[in-house]
This record gives structure tokens, C-alpha cells and sequence, in this order.
């Protein structure tokens, strides 16, 4: 029961960010506040601060609170875990770009068109790697000892302070290589699903394998000059391989659960 929080939590998130996806912004504001009223508690008075305890201590009140409340009921869990795909906020910005390209904006400068179309298509790769893969791939790996929530927020939590605090860059950074791989994996076998075959496809990270697949990464690969209904394959393609993540890990850890 308490595996089926998770795409309960994915669901949830669409309805959250997609009309509000200014709330993704406010969360980390909030977080980053909360991290300066403990990092308070850990400065001396001649304003030398303690990061590192400072930051193990905003962890694990972020993973305290989001543990006993999500324990309350599988419902809790999902509407705790739901922020944590802020990705998703992502998606009315590029459908707003793509409306504005299609009224002929740029009409008379092909280049800035083009530029704008590839700007946007790179932005999505990175953004579902590591604010949708990555929450998704710690909830499920938390899920069985109840730590689902736990993992998902001190995730949020270290990317929120990733400016402040440099040893909150070094922890998420492991966790980030690991999700743009498998988001990196997932793009790949659902390449066919915009017409691409994966093995006429290159690129290191999420961003050159997503305009890769696409074609329209500028160099060997690319099929034709980028176009705005480009905008809308990637956005199907990212959310394809998130909510296929999401129904893998489901299947997985139903049988484990």
C-alpha cells in the first residue's frame, strides 16, 4: 500500500506545478531560510560559522518532520513527496516559450528562433535528471524502511543551500551523476517514441543525449535545423521516461514490499 504512495506522489505533482509552478521556487526560498535560522545556531560571536554541523542538523530536522508525518498514512506520504518533483514546474515556461515562437515571433531572425528552440530543449534533459529521476529514485529507495519522505526532502533540502553551503554541492553531487545516468538510459530506450533510434544517438549528459535524440544537438547527429514543435517532443519524452521510472519502481518494490 505504502509503494503506491509514490505515483500517487507523481500525480500529485502535476497538479501542483503545472498551475502553480512558481511553487517550486517558493519551496527553496523556504528551505534556504530555514537553513540560515540553524545555521544561526552555529555561528560564534566573532561571525565564524560552523557549516558542517549547521547542515547535518537542517538535514535531519527536514528528515525527522517529513518521517513522523509521513508515517501518519500513505496519503501524508504522497502529499509530503509530491513538492519534491519540481521539474515539473519546468513544463509552463517551455509551453509558453513554444506558444511564442509558434506567433511568429521570431519570424524574421532565424537564428534567435533556432537558439531559443535549442536553449529550451537543453534546459529539460538536466531538470528532470536531477528534480524528477533523482527524488523519485531516493523515495523508492527509502520507501521500504519508511524513510521514503526522508531521503526525498534531505535531497530537496541540499539543493535548496547548494549556493551556501559548498559541502552540500559535494554531497548531492554523487546523487546527480547517478540520475543523469539513468535518466541518460531511460531517454535512450524510449527514443523511439519520437521517432529516433537510439543508436544514432550520442552524448555524455542528459542535456546533449536529450538534443541528441531530438536532432537537433548542431553536430553529427542532428537531423534538421531545430523547430518549436521540438519543444513539445522533449517535454513528452521527459515525462515519458518519469513516469516510466515511477511504474518501474512501483512494479519493483511491490514485489519487495
Amino acid at each position: 500500500m505504502r509503494i503506491l504512495a509514490l505515483p500517487a506522489a507523481l500525480a500529485l505533482a502535476f497538479c501542483l506545478y503545472l498551475p502553480f509552478p512558481r511553487a517550486a521556487e517558493l519551496i527553496s526560498r523556504l528551505l534556504a531560510r530555514l537553513y540560515g535560522l540553524v545555521l544561526r545556531l552555529f555561528t560564534r560571536r566573532d561571525g565564524r560559522s560552523d557549516q558542517m554541523p549547521a547542515l547535518l542538523c537542517y538535514l535531519l530536522l527536514l528528515a525527522g518532520v517529513a518521517t513522523l508525518l509521513g508515517a501518519l498514512h500513505p496519503a501524508a506520504s504522497a502529499v509530503l513527496m509530491a513538492p519534491l518533483f519540481a521539474a515539473l514546474s519546468l513544463l509552463p515556461q517551455e509551453a509558453a516559450i513554444k506558444l511564442e515562437l509558434d506567433s511568429g515571433a521570431y519570424a524574421g531572425d532565424i537564428p534567435a528562433y533556432e537558439s531559443r528552440v535549442r536553449a529550451a530543449c537543453a534546459s529539460l534533459g538536466p531538470a528532470f535528471a536531477n528534480d524528477a529521476c533523482a527524488p523519485l529514485l531516493l523515495c523508492a529507495l527509502g520507501t521500504p524502511l519508511y524513510l521514503g519522505c526522508a531521503l526525498g526532502w534531505m535531497y530537496l533540502g541540499l539543493r535548496a543551500v547548494r549556493d551556501q553551503n559548498g559541502l552540500a554541492r559535494r554531497m548531492a553531487a554523487p546523487i546527480l551523476r547517478a540520475s543523469d545516468a539513468v535518466f541518460c538510459a531511460l531517454m535512450l530506450l524510449s527514443s523511439g517514441a519520437v521517432g529516433r533510434s537510439p543508436l544514432r544517438t550520442q552524448g555524455r549528459g542528459a542535456r546533449e543525449r536529450l538534443l541528441s535524440i531530438l536532432g537537433i544537438s548542431g553536430d553529427g547527429t542532428g537531423t534538421h535545423a531545430p523547430m518549436a514543435g521540438d519543444i513539445a517532443q522533449g517535454i513528452f519524452l521527459c515525462c515519458l521516461c518519469t513516469v516510466l521510472l515511477c511504474l518501474m519502481l512501483t512494479a519493483v518494490f511491490f514485489l519487495l514490499c
